[in-house]
């Protein structure tokens, strides 16, 4: 535990008071929707508007300016124009609030001209010992605070995910999917300009915050490339942290300079670096959230070899082609597995790996075929496909009665959590990661997001595609090697431990 660090960042995510300068009662104003999502989030301290056009907020008491503020908010979220914005950091850092979130866009992202305001406004803050988020940004969220000072109307609930963007819409896409799986958030910041603060600041606070299990990163560029990598090497090796970067194309590198002011560098040299400081990358916004929900309740796996339990034949194929391209091993079950599995399941089963359960279509089957390649020491992880094979499977009913049909949902719903309390368990036990993918048979009813809902109350998660899991999976044993060895290996290019990749200081040399 760093308490310096912790303390820094107290103001910010933990504050006792609020003061929202240029807080507004017009609805389509920023300001106006910002504060309506503070209060609206049930934040438990006070909340002082400062406008001095108005005497009353939203219900709220409203400052001509932050001199007039009772007591001293330790932080204050800001949207007044661009050339006010230095002025009200000198009265904020004269109020003695600590921390600020400058939500206004006009800065380094337009040219020169915001640039000198934006060094201007930075200088100011730091000499006054006061930290900033942004500007350009659309605000930070702490659920487990009650704090939701950004722009979307949106309040996830807590959980273990951090998330840490350059752009406020992405870190509002990622937020949404991780809810979408029933699961919360224990952080979110839009970071923008990252005049002040800039994600690796973020990173090393979230190291320390005991509510977070995994750290979700969407980056455009770097302020200064080999802090970036030397920070974030530290908190790797505590906890996993998962980016997908923009602007790896000269398109992409136009619109991050014109987003954020952000200089994308060479992304071969990205990649370099980010295997050196145990970065886990991810190809897309969906891929991000699997790959990171895989880190909630699953155990890292010993090595990469793995067992694909299959209710399908396709799917099993699917999940092994998979598997080979992320630099996972489907591993040729040892002879006496193999005998384990002959004694319970159908004459005519394939007798290899995936193990296909198709032609004996059983729930004791599934559990069973489980526990045999859970045991097999060879095996490091297990991919499931079909969980509806662990369920006594009864079609709905064909009745047109909603609480009828609704009742035998609640019946499937009961026995997934089940389930996957069952496989939790197994995984926990065995040490072993279990990774679930299925669809239900039944396209009459949309269940899916029922049960995605559901699942994540308990953290565990059901992709929708074989490919998911064999990503998820790459990933789990990516990050444990890392931990052992001190680098991320390339993927399905994977090498052996004495060949380890190049020194961070040559991969962050374009950076």
């Amino acid at each position: 535990m760093k308490p310096e660090v912790v303390a820094k960042f107290q103001p910010l995510f933990h504050p006792k008071s609020v003061a929202f300068i240029g807080a507004s009662n017009k609805p389509d104003k920023w300001g106006s929707i910002i504060l309506a999502n503070l209060i609206n989030g049930g934040f438990n301290g006070p909340i002082y508007p400062v406008n001095p056009g108005e005497t009353d907020i939203q219900g709220l008491k409203s400052y001509p300016k932050i001199a007039d503020v009772p007591n001293n908010p330790d932080l204050a979220v800001i949207v007044v124009p661009p050339p006010s914005v230095p002025q009200v950091i000198d009265e904020c850092v004269n109020k003695g609030v600590r921390a600020g979130v400058v939500i206004t866009a006009g800065f380094a992202e337009v040219g020169d001209a915001g640039q000198d305001l934006q060094l201007e406004m930075v200088n100011r803050a730091r000499a006054g010992g006061m930290i900033l988020v942004g500007p350009n940004c659309n605000g930070i969220m702490c659920p487990p605070a009650n704090l939701h000072a950004a722009m979307p109307p949106i309040f996830p609930p807590p959980g273990k995910v951090a998330v840490v963007a350059q752009s406020g819409n992405v870190a509002t896409s990622i937020a949404r999917r991780v809810m979408k799986k029933g699961l919360g958030i224990s952080c979110l910041v839009s970071t923008g300009n990252e005049a002040d603060l800039h994600c690796e600041d973020f990173f090393q606070y979230l190291a320390e915050d005991p509510e977070t299990k995994v750290i979700l990163s969407y980056i455009e560029g770097f302020r200064d490339g080999k802090r970036f990598f030397e920070i974030t090497r530290e908190v790797t090796k505590k906890k996993p942290v998962i980016m997908l970067k923009a602007g790896s194309t000269g398109a992409g590198a136009r619109a991050a300079k014109s987003h954020t002011a952000a200089l994308s560098g060479s992304d071969s040299s990205f990649d370099g670096a980010r295997r050196q400081a145990g970065i886990i990358r991810a190809k897309n916004i969906d891929d991000l959230n699997n790959i990171g929900l895989g880190f909630i309740r699953q155990p890292l796996p010993r090595g990469r070899q793995v067992s694909i339990v299959t209710a399908g034949g396709g799917w099993g194929v699917l999940a092994a082609d998979a598997c080979a391209e992320a630099g996972l091993e489907v591993l040729t079950l040892p002879e006496k597995t193999i005998a384990e599995l002959d004694a319970f399941m159908p004459a005519w089963w394939s007798r290899g790996n995936p193990v296909d359960l198709v032609a004996g279509l059983r729930p004791d089957h599934l559990w069973k075929a489980l526990e045999c390649v859970l045991r097999c020491s060879e095996i490091h992880g297990v991919i499931l496909l079909g969980i509806m094979a662990a369920l006594p499977l009864r079609p709905l009913p064909t009745s047109t009665n909603p609480q009828e049909i609704e009742k035998a949902i609640q019946e499937i719903l009961r026995g997934m959590r089940d389930a996957f309390q069952k496989l939790l368990g197994m995984a926990y036990r065995y040490q072993k990661p279990v990774i679930v993918a299925s669809e239900f048979p039944n396209t009459a009813v949309d269940i899916e997001s029922q049960m995605a809902g559901m699942l994540g109350t308990i953290g565990g998660v059901c992709y929708l595609r074989p490919e998911d899991t064999a990503m998820v999976m790459a990933s789990l044993a990516d990050y444990a090697e890392y931990l052992r060895f001190g680098a991320l290996e390339d993927g399905a290019d994977h090498n052996p431990p004495n060949k380890r990749p190049k020194k961070l200081s040559d991969s962050k040399k374009h950076i």
